[in-house]
């Protein structure tokens, strides 16, 4: 059975395994440690440590003086970096003359800050050995997505626009908030499956056992399933075991972030369902702490104050990150008086970041010419011709 779990918001993680090099200090920079240097089909790579954070910059030989910062998703363990590892998404940029520049985070998990902090730090390393960009862009999958909204709204003078894959830019405490309330309901209609919601024990890890354990409980109950998806709206008995494991899991670190529950289902109304009465009279209701909410919501809330343009990819059936979540983002956007500079985009796939590169090379090539031309992309589904990579 395939597993989201591995996924997670990593997307794109082909790019990071653990890397067993020995770290060599460079002799003018005590605070970087390269690890492997050398270059192969053409494209010059550089692996290392910056402040004890893992790196990896990746240079064409045409370079033409262009720059991707990319951001990777969401990680429950240290992310590293492995030469050898393939990079279906990112070989198309760099086969367009652009330089790559990926960061680990000083912290695992929702690490918003972490990340913007030390890829800033590798933004100025690079320009250091390789000179100023004539042009700097970001691309951000699942949770890197969420940081390339908010580096762009808060920094646009480094940077000319962005791409956004399957992006979890609705603010955090929305998106985490559905995912709780889609938790509660489970628990409903699968009693004993799941730990505790308030609060999850810190023990809890979403191992594969746990998601054999749900995914046995949805094959024995499979009316029950389709009442769980009218509530979720997307996702099978195939992929939904991991989805629930995983938000179990993101409940338990914002709970911890927090310092207390800022989730609730108390005063929401289940909807959809094959008996929404049974449903909304029988399931435990919770109450958020609004100084655990107050304290998510400054971990990362947009504004939509957009000065560049943006252009998100999302997979239509994304069952982790629903395509519909990028509408809290649109609308903010809207508020704000910058809509000219959003656009989303859909391909008719079903998982969370299955893009193919071709597919991302596209929308990288609509990105670069609406920056540099002006000509602004179109929305909405994309024909689907390429075949798509499952990351």
């Amino acid at each position: 059975m395939r597993s989201i779990v591995l996924a997670l918001f990593l997307a794109a993680t082909a790019v990071v395994r653990p890397c067993a090099a020995r770290a060599v200090p460079i002799a003018d920079r005590p605070d970087v440690h390269a690890t492997y240097r050398a270059e192969h089909a053409g494209v010059a790579t550089e692996l290392g440590t910056l402040d004890g954070v893992p790196f990896r910059i990746d240079v064409p030989r045409d370079w033409g003086h262009r720059l991707v910062v990319y951001y990777h998703g969401y990680s429950l363990e240290p992310v590293r970096y492995d030469p050898s590892a393939e990079q279906p998404w990112l070989a198309p940029i760099l086969a367009r003359g652009f330089a790559v520049i990926q960061s680990a985070y000083g912290q695992t998990g929702w690490a918003l800050q972490s990340a913007i902090a030390t890829t800033a730090q590798l933004r100025d390393y690079f320009i250091e050995r390789h000179g100023r960009p004539k042009e700097t862009l970001l691309v951000g999958a699942s949770m890197g997505g969420a940081l390339a909204a908010l580096t762009i709204e808060s920094d646009p003078a480094h940077y000319r626009g962005a791409l956004v894959l399957c992006g979890a830019i609705a603010p955090s405490w929305e998106l985490t908030q559905r995912q709780f309330r889609m938790l509660a309901a489970f628990a409903y209609y699968y009693p004993g499956i799941l730990p505790p919601l308030d609060p999850v024990p810190a023990s809890y890890a979403p191992t594969s056992a746990v998601t054999q354990r749900i995914a046995r409980a949805l094959a024995a109950h499979p009316h029950r399933f389709a009442d769980l998806r009218a509530i979720w709206h997307v996702g099978t008995p195939q992929d939904m075991p991991g989805v629930i494991a995983f938000a179990t899991a993101l409940v338990q670190r914002a709970q911890e972030k927090a310092g207390s529950n800022p989730f609730g289902n108390a005063g929401y109304v289940y909807l959809g369902t094959s008996d929404d009465a049974a449903l909304n009279a029988g399931v435990r209701r919770y109450r958020a702490d609004p100084a655990a909410v107050a304290e998510l919501l400054r971990n990362y809330t947009p504004t939509g104050r957009l000065l560049r343009p943006m252009l998100e990819l999302h997979d239509l059936a994304d069952p982790l990150v629903p395509a519909d979540s990028v509408e809290a983002y649109a609308d903010r956007v809207q508020r704000a008086g910058h809509a000219g500079k959003f656009i989303q985009q859909y391909v008719a796939a079903e998982g969370h970041c299955v893009f193919s590169g071709g597919q991302v090379g596209r929308a990288f090539d609509e990105l670069t010419r609406w920056v540099n031309l002006g000509e602004r992309p179109g929305s909405g589904l994309l024909p689907s011709r390429l075949p798509r990579v499952q990351q």
